[in-house]
């Protein structure tokens, strides 16, 4: 039997720290930023994969834009690709949004 190619376009590389990212979230109509910690995964030069923990009341969902925190303190807009769950967490993959 050979080994089924790799069908994914980006490299990964396995990304065992903890992060940190935001979400804007509309409360009774008002809108307020949820602070919210993961575990990375893996990472490409494209994206980002994780772990997290979502408190209820917010989705993370396909489309959703979130800002994670960059190791100089400094802010990295990404895209929510897609959200599966995984051992009761939510596994996340991102794609980094560049304006």
């Amino acid at each position: 039997m050979g080994s089924t190619p790799e069908k994914r376009k980006h490299v990964r590389i396995g990304y065992d720290m903890p992060l940190e990212f935001s979400v804007n979230v509309l409360e009774f109509g008002t809108p307020r930023i949820e602070n919210l910690s993961g575990r990375g995964v893996d990472i490409t030069d494209q994206g980002l994969g994780f772990l997290t923990e979502v408190p209820t009341g917010i989705q993370l969902e396909p489309g959703l834009l979130i800002s994670v925190k960059q190791e100089d303190g400094s802010y990295q807009n990404a895209e929510v690709r897609w959200v599966g769950e995984l051992d009761g967490k939510l596994r996340v993959g991102v794609l980094w949004y560049n304006v």
